[in-house]
């Protein structure tokens, strides 16, 4: 999926949050609910589904096959309000009545946690950030393509929204979450603690530039060393 152009808002340009945001991420929500597979429907998120998100994400947590994929000791502030409201957009997929899938996007604003302060980026930057925050698949449901559709949207969203900047932190033994993030151009940047001491892998996408892949100083690393590493992060 792929937004004209003209659709997208210019970096910099005066920022949207609550209605005005929603607004720009329900349209593009268009295509992803066209695409769904069979028997499944998708809408935004609102304040009323406060309820239902929080016992979708605890029912999923609790079945995750190593805890440390995701842990909510890892969130800041109140992650189901935020996102519901004025400081993000929620995408859920449906099965009927039931919930079985969500994508979070954060859009921080002045005075809030924001993760291009432990990227490193420029105050005047930090308008232009969003987070991937936070998306789970039940998992009768996974293999169906909805989580790459999920960061797809947010992606469109962020991009359509002039936040130039789309960070995510991701465990680095989630090995599916993390692949997924970079086969959608989100790149392992730096290795941070988050609550509770949690390590966590920063990732990256810059909308405004291209990675280029350095031949000369790419190591390849064990993916259960890379928590050990903290070396390969601080010298970039």
């Amino acid at each position: 999926m792929s937004v004209p152009p003209s659709a997208v808002r210019p970096f910099g340009a005066v920022l949207q949050y609550g209605g005005a945001a929603r607004t720009v991420a329900a349209v593009r929500l268009r295509a992803l609910a066209a695409d769904l597979p069979d028997g499944l429907t998708a809408r935004l998120l609102d304040p009323d589904d406060s309820d239902l998100l929080t016992d979708f994400r605890l029912r999923v947590v609790a079945m995750l096959e190593d805890p440390d994929h995701y842990r909510m000791a890892g969130e800041v502030g109140s992650f189901v309000a935020d996102h519901l409201a004025d400081s993000g957009v929620t995408a859920g997929i449906f099965r009927e009545t039931a919930l079985v899938a969500y994508g979070a996007l954060g859009l921080p604003m002045a005075g809030d946690l924001n993760r291009g302060r432990d990227l490193g980026l420029p105050e005047a930057e930090l308008p232009l950030v969003a987070h991937m925050s936070s998306a789970m698949v039940d998992p009768r449901q996974r293999g169906r393509g909805l989580h790459h559709r999920l960061i797809d949207w947010r992606i469109e969203v962020a991009e359509a929204l002039g936040r130039r900047h789309l960070i995510a932190t991701v465990s680095a033994r989630n090995h599916h979450s993390w692949s997924h993030l970079a086969r959608h151009g989100l790149y392992p940047k730096q290795l941070i603690r988050v609550g509770g001491g949690l390590e966590r892998l920063l990732v990256h996408r810059d909308f405004a530039t291209d990675p280029v892949f350095d031949h000369a100083s790419a190591e390849l690393v064990p993916v259960e060393e890379l928590t050990a590493r903290w070396d390969l992060f601080e010298r970039g």
